[in-house]
């Protein structure tokens, strides 16, 4: 009997068509899951799961929109520091950025399960689930990165910015109003910045520099005002447990009457100020109760010394390890100085001392002009007195920080988020607490429009030197440094011109002017 010739033909166009189907389907579901690995949900609304995937798709959406909303309304710094300054949020975004993750990877696999065509032969069933567990992967990893991030971040803030660290009525005054100023009710704050030396060999803490920032926080307009680590006989805040020992009110006795057992031990170890950390210490040792409360009273000591000397009330400090220094400045990829030559016309070396006179250990030399410097060769430049002086030194240190606040650049810094944060936590202190930042950020900003001044002690504004500075012209010159007196008008020139009377040489006097660094 033989098969009509339509039948002969129908069952091998059957199978054609069959693995046409297959074919389109099996494009069809890769394209879903990549679809939905691109916009959560959208994958499934071609699916029999599409009520699932619509859920999902609107969720997602409404999520952008509010974010949108908050980035228009916020502006996107002002939002992120919002979300910096409580931690609480920042524990609440890594709960919800986990749990949203994980239903996004649910839903890639619901999609290829549900996109996967009946029938589909083996090596493209592998092939599809291989391309699924790839989009899954990414999907994770960016959930989990992001994790990292905001973890890093309530770490960092939590170890770093602790408002634990500040004592009641202590701080600047900041507002917390939407749509204030911040700065509203504080026309000035002053930061202490101090590199901490507590290097190998060293007995006790020794702060290397010791610079306050006097910031007006209506302008920007800021001075920095170098304290010289080798005052001597500086006077002690009237509530200091060290008046037990001096109550003169001066740390170690006064220039006409000395009182210093430490410089009685050892003549190069003077009563200065960059010995209170370490005197407080030891006076903690015998006198346990003196500072209740204070787990380094060292610190807080210095920095009400320093307000002490200077007549001004210190806001906060910023006390980093010189380690932390170098590491920061690697991190920001360098800054660029103009490195001046020595105070005595010559080459700044990299490393070296003097014994006998006579310049020794020299590792290398700075060429002067602007130059870009490592993290070494800046924590060189800041450190290097031996070719010159602590005064010199001192003008350094200012016209470096100077340049790293001119040129650090927060988006460039946030690609180095992680190390900067582990720098920050291992190297860095301070009692700006963590919901301020935003008010300080934008501080920061004024700083940089602002006008950038420097003050030092030396002999050119009545210091020849540090072991009986005069505190009372110390005060003077800081007020006269952080309220300079307004440009008056020109006078009117009379068309006469007058002989010009001589004047009988006198002997030059110190300037009452601030010592004005020139940086550039």
């Amino acid at each position: 009997m033989s098969v009509p010739d339509d039948r002969r033909l129908s069952a091998p166009m059957g199978r054609t068509q069959v693995r046409r189907q297959l074919r389109s389907g099996y494009r069809r579901s890769m394209r879903l899951v990549v679809l939905g690995t691109t916009v959560p949900g959208a994958g499934l609304l071609r699916t029999s799961a599409r009520r699932a995937g619509s859920v999902l798709l609107i969720a997602f959406l409404l999520g952008l929109a509010a974010i949108a909303y908050l980035v228009v309304d916020w502006g996107p710094k002002g939002l992120g520091l919002y979300v910096l300054s409580y931690p609480g949020l920042l524990q609440a975004l890594v709960v919800l950025l986990a749990i949203g993750g994980l239903v996004w990877c649910a839903s890639i696999v619901a999609t290829a399960v549900a996109g996967r065509p009946q029938g589909l032969d083996l090596s493209r069933t592998r092939v599809l689930a291989m391309v699924t567990t790839l989009m899954v992967a990414l999907v994770a990893t960016g959930t989990y990165k992001g994790a990292e991030f905001l973890l890093i971040t309530q770490d960092t803030l939590g170890q770093v910015f602790s408002s634990n660290h500040l004592k009641p009525g202590d701080g600047a005054k900041v507002l917390d109003e939407p749509n204030v100023d911040p700065w509203r009710d504080t026309p000035r704050v002053n930061i202490l910045l101090m590199g901490s030396d507590a290097g190998t060999g060293r007995v006790g803490t020794r702060p290397d520099s010791m610079i306050v920032a006097s910031m007006d926080t209506r302008t920007g307009n800021t001075v920095l005002i170098s304290v010289p680590r080798n005052f001597e006989w500086p006077p002690l805040p009237a509530d200091s447990p060290l008046r037990q020992l001096w109550p003169e009110g001066s740390y170690g006795g006064t220039h006409d009457l000395p009182n210093c057992p430490r410089k009685a031990k050892d003549s190069a170890d003077p009563c200065a100020i960059n010995a209170i950390w370490t005197e407080v210490d030891e006076f903690r040792e015998t006198h346990p109760e003196a500072f209740p409360g204070d787990d380094v009273p060292g610190r807080t000591q210095t920095r009400d010394v320093v307000g002490e000397v200077l007549g001004l009330k210190i806001d906060h400090m910023v006390v980093i390890d010189l380690k932390g220094f170098k590491e920061l400045v690697n991190a920001m990829g360098g800054v660029e100085v103009n490195v001046q030559l020595s105070g005595y016309g010559g080459k700044l070396p990299i490393g070296g001392k003097i014994v006998n006179g006579q310049l020794v250990g020299v590792v290398d030399w700075f060429e002067p002009g602007r130059r870009r410097l490592s993290g070494y060769h800046a924590l060189w430049y800041a450190r290097t007195r031996a070719a010159d002086t602590d005064e010199h030194r001192q003008m350094r240190q200012r016209c470096l920080i100077q340049a790293v606040v001119d040129q650090i650049d927060p988006a460039f810094m946030l690609t180095k988020y992680a190390s900067i944060a582990k720098i920050l936590q291992q190297n860095v202190y301070t009692d700006i607490p963590g919901q301020h930042l935003p008010a300080f950020v934008k501080l920061v900003e004024r700083v940089q429009k602002g006008k950038i001044t420097s003050l030092g002690f030396s002999a050119k504004n009545g210091f020849p030197y540090s072991s009986n500075p005069d505190y009372e012209r110390v005060r003077t010159l800081v007020q006269k440094a952080i309220n300079p007196p307004k440009p008056t008008s020109k006078p009117t020139t009379s068309t006469k011109t007058a002989k010009p009377t001589p004047t009988p040489t006198t002997k030059a006097t110190p300037t009452e002017q601030p010592d004005v660094d020139e940086c550039a």
